[in-house]
């Protein structure tokens, strides 16, 4: 689940690292199931049916262990889906497809590092944060896949950007003090990714 993550989260990857090694694990095996309905929803052809099995087994563990909520699985199942039948977006449904690709996936997170329950508007905001500044890094990519997830006029979607930083930075007293570097080091980095485009 490792190669996974450190193939298409390169940015989030290197900061991981730095936490305990059953934690990384259980990371690794959720974004290895997020990339695989990534994949499935992109039409990748499927060559090795174990492998994806295995990944999916995997993630539902993770999410028994630490009960994930199941309106968070139903969230990002629904933005997987809106993959399929939406390539357009307005800034209204980008937040929207938001909920389930972005912020279910910071309360995944949250729940893996522990942190209390009033953290949930914070999680939220740094998940839709890190999902909006990878549209805007990836916006060629995206459109010659057919995607647009946001319009070539970054200025409203950098305005957010900051905004999700700040609301969830301002949690950061809610994960333990010993997990916080990976975090702070993952936002300096999309930080200095959204300085590139202002």
């Amino acid at each position: 689940m490792k190669e996974v993550m450190e193939k298409y989260s390169t940015t989030f990857f290197e900061c991981v690292d730095a936490w305990p090694s059953d934690l990384k694990e259980d990371i690794y095996k959720l974004y290895a199931y997020l990339r695989v309905c990534d994949e499935m929803v992109e039409g990748a052809e499927l060559k090795d049916f174990n492998q994806w099995r295995q990944v999916i087994e995997q993630f539902y563990e993770v999410s028994d262990k630490y009960q994930f909520d199941g309106q968070w699985l139903a969230d990002f199942h629904v933005s997987m889906y809106q993959d399929l039948v939406k390539k357009e977006h307005t800034i209204v449904s980008m937040l929207e497809y938001c909920k389930g690709s972005a912020e279910a996936v910071g309360m995944m997170m949250a729940k893996i590092l522990g942190c209390h329950p009033r953290c949930e508007i914070h999680a939220r905001s740094l998940g839709r944060a890190y999902q909006i500044i990878n549209f805007i890094r990836d916006y060629d990519e995206d459109v010659a896949n057919g995607y647009h997830y946001i319009t070539d006029n970054f200025s409203a979607y950098l305005e957010i950007f900051y905004q999700d930083i700040e609301n969830g930075m301002d949690g950061l007293d809610y994960i333990p003090k010993e997990l916080q570097e990976p975090v702070i080091q993952a936002t300096n980095k999309y930080m200095e990714v959204a300085r590139g485009f202002n």
